[in-house]
């Protein structure tokens, strides 16, 4: 028998050293998996998608790129807007729409963490590895990581950003042409990614290299041989430059000329708003701590520390002024928002620059107290944003949870954000103490994950309030069509959350109509047109249709839920039966509604329930009329009473109801009911109703069976 030679000591040695490397590699795997699992947690306690109209429209492009290999919202093609939508888009090949929309939540959740590989490597370049390790664990426990279970971009984009921040360093550090050329790629696919804030990459890229070469061994030795004079001269010239970049470049993009010309003091306003929420969301300390960075004398002379400064600095002052720009732009055709969701790309640079701050020996403390300056302008001066959930400022978690459930003011949450000021300014003065870095790391990973968690808490909230209002299963329009192409019908759409659920959870609604036009986005919407006065429609291609509160079709029902009603048409011709304008899903109707019943040649008896029982207040008794008459339709194609039968008054009682008969020769009929303006009940004081409502109004046409109309 022969005996297998024994291994050589190298060979020895190696897989000692790979061993090595396996358990020294294991606790971070171990905490990259526990991330990870936190997320998928948090993605399945998400029962539907809430931010409308953002997560539907993503979900339209990358369900269309995966059925037609081309980007479209309700069939109508789009302009390309992101990789995200392709990158999701193979989801939807899954049969299950809930385990589509789940297998999604969790493909995001491991994208948005990711972030932390590129966090890591970055800070490895500065810091030591537990402190990269630090790093790279507090920039995927922000405020902004409860969008990891949401369809939006920024699942995407935040660990790019990351990424690009890494291969720029590394390419101001190094200047090898090949690390160069790397970053630069990186930095225009970025408009691949966030289109236009992503141009923010590369021109913070080239700011960042300019600053370098300036403040660097060449503009050292060029300034070195300049004269007073040749100093003013090239302030001058860059001062033109940026005029003339303003002037030429800048100019020509529609949001940044409108909101640079006509409204920079809400873009003042607006950037520290949303600088506030960054600030409230990272703890203060990383906000002090990264802007310290960007002076420590004793790291000067480090390439690789001027790389991460010029960095820092360019991409502050490029997100900064985007932010601004855009927050004062939407404020003038939209709403006045806190636009922290821009900003939250800061947050790994800001991490690792307070890492770099406490491995450091010496601060510059003028640079420390420049910074506390700044975040006490915020904290002092700038509004709170206490709504909660607040998807564009994630940051304003813990605020909002004071403020709900504390009842504490606006003085309090000053007070405590100066207190939280005092301490980070501590811990600061304290950082060469073992313990004192510990419990910087300890309270500064439980407020970021208190907010992450109070954020997604209320979405979940809020989700999950939507998901119970809707019908039963959530798919139950697939169903009932088996798949095929249906259109939604309704009208007087004040709240469309609840057609955009319905079509994100059956992809069978591949079309959105309303009779008056109120039907909202993301994508086409159309008005079908009433044709004649019997109720017939144009303009509606699909066999079947979901028809909401207030349409009833002259078709076949298919499937019922609540007033949602799916009707089969096997022409794909369509008659409305009757409808309603103006009255609201709960019966209400403010100081006019209308009702036609269109089908014709039928002779009965019009009833007109007026109510107001539902009503528990103190307002004037309402004071209604009624007109009954034939149908016209107007060249708007709207109908109209084009000769009016009867026309009676009718007075509400309050915690009462009447109901008017009304004789009918023949239909088609309408009814129009007119209520006296002084006798609405006013906007209710005590809840989050603001409507001005007049009676609950209730008609129904009861045919006369025993004689056909003439």
């Amino acid at each position: 028998m022969t005996t297998a030679p024994a291994p050589a000591p190298a060979a020895l040695a190696r897989a000692r050293t790979f061993t090595d490397r396996v358990l020294a590699a294991f606790p971070v795997a171990a905490l990259a998996l526990a991330v990870f699992v936190f997320y998928a947690v948090e993605a399945w306690t998400r029962k539907t998608p809430w931010i409308f109209t953002d997560e539907l429209e993503w979900s339209q492009i990358s369900r269309s790129i995966a059925s037609t290999g081309h980007a479209a919202r309700r069939g109508q093609p789009v302009f390309f807007k992101s990789i995200y939508a392709f990158l999701i888009a193979p989801f939807w090949w899954i049969h299950s729409t809930a385990s589509a929309y789940a297998a999604i939540k969790y493909a995001n959740a491991l994208i948005m963490t990711l972030a932390a590989v590129p966090t890591y490597l970055l800070a490895r370049m500065l810091v030591s590895r537990r402190g990269a390790i630090v790093a790279a664990l507090l920039s995927v426990s922000i405020p902004a990581m409860s969008y990891a279970t949401t369809i939006i971009v920024e699942v995407l984009a935040y660990p790019y950003y990351a990424l690009c921040s890494w291969l720029s360093v590394r390419a101001y550090r190094s200047a090898r042409q090949r690390d160069i050329v790397i970053a630069a790629l990186a930095a225009a696919g970025g408009l691949l990614v966030r289109s236009p804030q992503f141009l923010t990459i590369p021109v913070a890229f080239v700011i960042g290299g300019v600053g370098l070469l300036v403040t660097g061994p060449w503009g050292r030795q060029i300034r070195r041989n300049w004269s007073r004079s040749d100093t003013l001269g090239a302030i001058v010239l860059a001062i033109g430059a940026l005029f003339l970049f303003n002037r030429v470049v800048l100019q020509h993009i529609h949001q940044w000329q409108y909101a640079s010309e006509y409204t920079k003091n809400r873009m003042i306003d607006l950037g520290l708003r949303a600088g506030l929420g960054l600030t409230m969301g990272l703890g203060v300390l990383p906000v002090i701590g990264g802007l310290a960075s960007l002076r420590l004398p004793e790291r000067r002379g480090e390439p690789a520390y001027r790389a991460f400064a010029a960095w820092l600095g360019a991409t502050f002052v490029c997100l900064a002024l985007y932010t601004a720009d855009k927050a004062a732009y939407l404020s003038t055709i939209f709403a006045t928002l806190w636009e922290e969701r821009d900003l939250i790309y800061l947050s790994p640079l800001l991490i690792i620059g307070t890492v770099l701050v406490f491995e450091s020996r010496r601060l510059d403390w003028r640079a420390v107290a420049a910074a506390s300056a700044f975040v006490l302008l915020l904290v002092t001066e700038k509004a709170f944003q206490t709504g909660w959930p607040y998807f564009e400022a994630p940051g304003f978690a813990i605020p909002a949870i004071l403020t709900k459930y504390e009842s504490w003011g606006v003085h309090d949450l000053r007070l405590g954000s100066l207190c939280v000021v005092g301490v980070s300014l501590a811990l600061l003065a304290g950082r060469r103490y073992t313990a004192v870095r510990a419990l910087a790391l300890l309270v500064g990973l439980a407020w970021l994950l208190s907010g992450e968690i109070a954020n997604t808490v209320g979405m979940d909230k809020e989700a999950s309030l939507l998901v119970s209002n809707l019908p039963k299963p959530l798919d139950w329009v697939d169903i009932s069509d088996h798949g095929a192409a249906a259109t939604y019908l309704g009208q007087d759409i004040a709240d469309p959350n609840g057609e955009l659920l319905d079509e994100f959870w059956n992809r069978s609604i591949a079309h959105v109509d309303s009779l008056d036009g109120s039907a909202s986005g993301p994508g086409p919407t159309y008005r079908p047109l009433v044709e004649s006065g019997n109720g017939r429609l144009s303009g509606i291609s699909s066999h079947y249709v979901l028809a909401d509160d207030g349409v009833t079709l002259d078709a076949k029902t298919v499937a019922r839920r609540g007033v949602l009603v799916l009707y089969y048409s096997p022409s794909g011709a369509w008659r409305l039966l009757d409808n309603y304008e103006q009255r609201y899903s709960d019966g209400w109707c403010p100081a006019f509604c209308a009702y036609t019943y269109f089908k014709a040649h039928q002779r009965g008896t019009l009833e007109v329930t007026l109510s107001r029982t539902a009503f528990n207040g103190k307002a004037p008794a309402g004071r209604a009329r009624i007109d009954v008459g034939t149908v016209g339709i107007t060249s708007e194609n709207i109908p109209y009473i084009r000769q009016v039968l009867h026309q009676r008054f009718a007075l509400i009682r309050n915690h009462a109801q009447t109901t008017l008969y009304f004789s009918v020769p023949a239909t088609p009929v309408r009814v129009e009911v007119n209520i006296a303006p002084r006798s609405l009940i006013p906007p209710y004081s005590s809840g989050s109703d603001p409507r001005a409502l007049g009676a609950q109004v209730g008609v129904v046409f009861v045919p006369d069976r025993s004689a056909a109309a003439a």
